[in-house]
């Protein structure tokens, strides 16, 4: 399916480069502008400067973690929808990602049809 985001700004919240990397690749074919971030900070910095529409946030991250980004972010972006990916899959951190304003989860490893799937949900 040949999606176009060209009016979309999408955030990458991953403190693994290279996990980073895949993810922009999968997006560049949608024609979205992607932002990154590599850390909670760095995410809420990147919210406030972009406002964009779609946040796929890492939950595991040092520092300021994608729970405590998400909270931030939702104070200032109530409605962007932000969409959390790990590798750690338990009924709590699902359960703390959606309390901390998720819109949706999605497990690692990720593939294209796991992140469109997930952000069609909300186009």
């Amino acid at each position: 399916m040949d999606r176009d985001w060209s009016n979309k700004t999408i955030l990458v919240v991953e403190d693994d480069k290279f996990t980073s990397i895949i993810i922009q690749n999968f997006l560049s074919k949608t024609r979205a502008k992607v932002v990154t971030a590599f850390n909670g900070e760095q995410a809420v910095e990147q919210a406030r400067n972009h406002n964009p529409d779609f946040i796929l946030m890492d939950l595991k991250m040092p520092g300021m973690n994608g729970f405590e980004a998400t909270r931030k972010i939702k104070e200032f972006l109530p409605n962007t929808v932000v969409i959390a990916q790990t590798a750690f899959i338990t009924d709590a951190d699902k359960e703390e990602a959606f309390n901390a304003g998720c819109s949706e989860f999605i497990t690692k490893p990720l593939s294209s049809d796991k992140i469109f799937n997930a952000i069609d949900k909300f186009m």
